[in-house]
């Protein structure tokens, strides 16, 4: 069904705070319950439809379907002839209380690509019935709530939200059974997400990447600090947040677990596929603030006695290609450093041209128990874009790129933008 969408300015737009506490009148007239809240049905991309009232009289509770309401006014809502179902209410999957599930909680704003709380929801009459198309999130709602009802037309400005660009988090109303995909917030960037995820809970920001596909949410993931990192991974199912850190570059993914603790630490590296979780392990045995803590084990390696050509077809044929593509490390049969072949070296090699022919031979190093600030200086002396990492016997342990560096030397706060804690 296409839907019109929703107008500021539309007159007709009723509050849920002026429609909860309102009598309920039967044909005849008479007062029967008051609205205790509103129910509708959830639907991403649509405006939820208004399903019933849960209403409360004489100290009980009980379900008027939405058939059953022949108007919802500003000062009462009118039933149409007939009994009334008395039963109690029980909710079904899908539905909502509109007041206890979404009023004065925080949801997402896609468009504005921010996080919003909801002070008031607006309701429209449609001619398939009653709809949710909007919500307020000035703080005037918030003052019309509390004042008299005669008082409220003085703080009738409305900041309204469509309610289709809006994504509802399901993670602080757990007894809501929504099927829920956040089909909309795929749309965005990874820094995008990043600063929205920044703004919520640890378990809503674990909702918001489980939506995500594994790469769309290690980019995000790789946006925030390295501690909401670990909050994020601590708060998701085991399986999920190890097929993310799978996704990870190896420093990166070190770094995180170095911030979890312990037991969770050796849960995640145990649920990962062998390879990846090895590279990882080897990383922790170091210092985070040494050359051996910050670099990497995904790099390109090629052998000294391979033809340069070949180093084109070892990257192309990487199921993981690294970030890093611009030096090939070249390493003989006993795991030594023998040179550094640079992209530039393999682009004008000659036809036939040996790996040990080109590389640049000697290349400058560090040692794992270097601090970051020497390597720094070093890369910036050399103007090298990745310095190899070598133990006492010249083996080639893995790269520190200028990223690495950076994250080191200068604060997260400022390399990512600044970084907000979770709340709860």
């Amino acid at each position: 069904m296409v839907q019109a969408p929703m107008t500021a300015n539309d007159a007709e737009l009723i509050a849920l705070s002026e429609i909860v506490g309102l009598p309920i009148l039967e044909r005849q007239g008479e007062t029967i319950a008051r609205v205790k809240d509103v129910i509708a049905r959830h639907q991403e991309g649509a405006y939820p439809a208004v399903t019933g009232l849960v209403s409360r009289a004489g100290g009980r509770e009980f379900y008027i379907p939405i058939h059953r309401v022949a108007e919802i006014g500003p000062r009462q809502v009118r039933l149409v002839s007939g009994a009334v179902d008395v039963g109690r209410f029980q909710r079904r999957d899908g539905e909502l209380l509109l007041s206890k599930d979404v009023l004065d909680r925080q949801v997402i704003d896609v468009r504005g690509t921010r996080v919003v709380r909801v002070n008031d929801l607006y309701l429209s009459a449609a001619p398939d019935g009653y709809r949710v198309v909007a919500l307020d999130t000035g703080g005037g709602a918030i003052l019309r709530r509390l004042l008299p009802g005669a008082m409220r037309g003085r703080f009738a400005s409305r900041m309204l939200t469509d309610w289709r660009d809006v994504e509802y988090l399901m993670s602080d109303t757990p007894a809501v059974r929504l099927k829920v995909g956040h089909l909309q917030l795929r749309k965005l960037r990874p820094q995008q997400l990043a600063r929205i995820v920044s703004e919520l809970s640890k378990q809503e920001g674990a909702e918001v990447l489980a939506s995500l596909e594994e790469e769309h949410a290690a980019d995000t993931l790789e946006e925030l600090s390295t501690e909401q990192q670990a909050q994020l991974l601590s708060a998701m199912p085991v399986e999920q947040a190890a097929d993310l850190i799978e996704e990870m570059e190896p420093d990166d993914a070190a770094d995180v677990l170095a911030h979890v603790s312990a037991p969770r630490a050796e849960e995640l590296l145990e649920e990962m596929d062998r390879p990846e979780s090895e590279a990882v392990r080897r990383l922790l045995e170091y210092h985070p603030d040494t050359a051996g803590g910050i670099m990497t084990t995904n790099i390109l390696q090629i052998a000294p006695d391979r033809p340069v050509s070949e180093a084109l077809a070892v990257y192309q044929t990487r199921e993981d290609a690294p970030d890093f593509a611009y030096y090939f490390f070249v390493v003989d049969a006993a795991g030594v450093l023998a040179g550094v072949l640079s992209m530039r070296q393999v682009l004008v090699a000659a036809d036939g041209a040996v790996v040990r022919d080109v590389m640049t031979r000697e290349p400058v190093t560090v040692h794992p128990d270097d601090e970051p600030q020497h390597v720094a200086e070093i890369i910036a002396e050399y103007n090298l874009l990745a310095m190899p990492v070598v133990d006492g016997g010249q083996r080639f342990l893995g790269a520190i790129t200028v990223d690495d560096v950076l994250d080191v030397l200068l604060k997260e706060s400022w390399r990512r933008g600044r970084s907000r804690g979770f709340g709860g």
